[in-house]
C-alpha cells in the first residue's frame, strides 16, 4: 500500500511539473568588462534560510610578487575565494566580495551548504605547492557561519582546516593494478602511485572538493572529495560542527573525481562522479550505510568528456543532473537531464547553454523552496552566470 502512494505522489508531481507554465531566467552574476577578477570557476549556489540566495567561486586577486608564483589562472598565488548574494526580492546582485584568502596560497574549489541548523559552511582547498605540485598538494579548509543575513561576506564563527586520513587506499590500488595493466598504464607509472602510497604526505594532501556537502537526513554533512594524488574519492562526514571527522572507505575504483551526492527518500546515496578513463558515461556509486561503503561503480547513459557535474533530488523524487553532454571538449554545451526511474534513464534533457566555442562548466544545482531550479556556472572563465528555471521547461526540451 506504502508503495502505491509513494507511486501515486510521484506520479501526480509529474504531471504537476509538466502542466505548469515553462520559464527560464538568467543573469550574470557581474559584468567582467566592468570588473576584473581574473581566472573565475568553480561556482557553487545556496539559498539561505531567510531566501537569500549566496553564490561562491575561485578568483585571482593582487598580483603577488616574487618569490610568489603569478599567472592570473587558477593556480597563481593570488587565488582566493569570491562571492556574491542576492538579497531575496533584488533584481540583481551584490558587487563581489572576497569570502576566505589564504596569503600567498591559491584557494581553489570552493563548496557550501546550510546545515539543519541553518549554519552556512565553506569548503574549500588551499594548494601549498604551486607550481611545481598544484591539486596534488591541496589542504582542505572549511569555515562555519551563523551570521550572513546582512549584505557582504559572512561572519565566521569557526574555521578549521581538515586532512583526511582514510584507510585502504593501498590495498585498493593492489586490487586494480591488473585492471591498469590492462588498460596500458605502463609499469613506471604504477611503481610511481606504489612508492607515494607510502608518503603519508600524499595520503594526507590532495583532497580536493567541489560540489555541495550533502546535510544528511540525520543532519550529518556528508563532504564528497577526491584525492587528486591518486584519482580515489573518499567522503568526510562530520555530526559534531566539525569537531571530528570520519572518513569512508573509499570509492572502489582508481580514476575517479569530484563526486557529487544525492540521499533518496529510503536513506539510501548515490554519488556521481567526473572521471578521466576512457569510458565516456558518467559513472555512479551507492551506499546503503550513510556513505561508509560504496559499491563498485557503474555507468549511467550520460556523455560527459571528463568535466565537473553535479546531481540533486528534486522534491517530486526525481534525480537532475547537470553536466556537459559531449563526448570531448570544448566545454560548450551545459544541459540538465532528469530521470523518473533513480538514473536507471533519463527522459528528458534541456541544453542551458549551447554555443560553440565557449566554455560554460562546473555547474552547481540547487531547488529553492519555491521549487524552482538554480544552476551557477563558469562563464567562458570570466564571470559566473546563475539561471533559474522550473521542470516543466526541462520537460519542453529544446526548441
Amino acid at each position: 500500500m506504502r508503495a502505491f502512494i509513494v507511486l501515486f505522489f510521484s506520479l501526480f508531481l509529474t504531471l504537476s511539473a509538466q502542466s505548469e507554465k515553462p520559464f527560464f531566467e538568467s543573469e550574470i552574476v557581474f559584468d567582467p568588462e566592468k570588473i576584473d577578477h581574473g581566472h573565475v570557476h568553480a561556482s557553487c549556489i545556496v539559498e539561505c534560510p531567510n531566501g537569500d540566495l549566496r553564490t561562491c567561486w575561485y578568483e585571482n586577486g593582487t598580483l603577488m610578487p616574487e618569490p610568489y608564483y603569478s599567472d592570473r589562472k587558477d593556480k597563481s598565488d593570488d587565488v582566493r575565494i569570491g562571492g556574491s548574494r542576492l538579497a531575496k526580492g533584488a533584481d540583481s546582485w551584490e558587487a563581489p566580495f572576497v569570502m576566505a584568502d589564504t596569503f600567498a596560497c591559491s584557494d581553489n574549489n570552493p563548496c557550501m551548504s546550510v546545515d539543519k541548523d541553518g549554519k552556512l559552511w565553506l569548503f574549500y582547498p588551499t594548494l601549498l605547492g604551486v607550481p611545481e605540485n598544484t591539486w596534488g598538494s591541496a589542504l582542505m579548509q572549511f569555515k562555519i557561519s551563523d551570521n550572513y543575513d546582512q549584505a557582504g561576506p559572512p561572519v565566521w564563527k569557526k574555521e578549521a582546516i581538515l586532512v583526511p586520513k582514510p584507510v585502504g587506499i593501498a590495498d585498493l590500488f593492489k586490487e586494480m593494478r591488473p585492471t591498469l595493466e590492462e588498460k596500458g598504464v605502463s609499469e613506471r607509472m604504477l611503481s610511481r602511485v606504489e612508492s607515494e602510497l607510502e608518503d603519508p604526505l600524499k595520503i594526507r594532501l590532495g583532497w580536493m572538493s567541489r560540489a555541495h556537502a550533502l546535510v544528511r537526513s540525520d543532519g550529518a554533512i556528508v563532504l564528497p572529495l577526491a584525492n587528486e594524488n591518486f584519482g580515489v574519492p573518499v567522503m568526510a562526514i562530520t555530526n559534531d560542527n566539525g569537531e571530528t571527522w570520519t572518513f569512508s572507505k573509499p570509492v572502489p575504483y582508481m580514476g575517479l573525481i569530484q563526486p557529487s551526492i544525492i540521499e533518496w527518500e529510503d536513506g539510501k546515496l548515490t554519488a556521481f562522479f567526473r572521471s578521466d578513463d576512457d569510458n565516456p558515461k558518467i559513472p555512479r556509486s551507492d551506499s546503503t550505510d550513510g556513505g561508509i561503503t560504496w559499491s563498485p561503480p557503474t555507468r549511467t547513459e550520460l556523455d560527459h568528456p571528463g568535466s565537473g557535474l553535479e546531481a540533486m533530488l528534486l522534491d517530486n523524487g526525481h534525480l537532475a543532473v547537470v553536466y556537459n553532454d559531449k563526448l570531448e571538449d570544448p566545454r560548450d554545451r551545459l544541459a540538465i537531464s532528469i530521470s523518473d526511474d533513480k538514473g536507471k534513464t533519463f527522459k528528458w534533457k534541456r541544453h542551458i547553454e549551447d554555443i560553440p566555442g565557449g566554455r560554460f562548466d562546473y555547474p552547481s544545482v540547487i531547488q529553492a523552496k519555491d521549487g524552482s531550479i538554480h544552476v551557477s556556472y563558469s562563464y567562458n572563465l570570466e564571470t559566473v552566470k546563475h539561471v533559474r528555471f522550473n521542470e516543466a521547461w526541462v520537460m519542453e526540451g529544446d526548441n
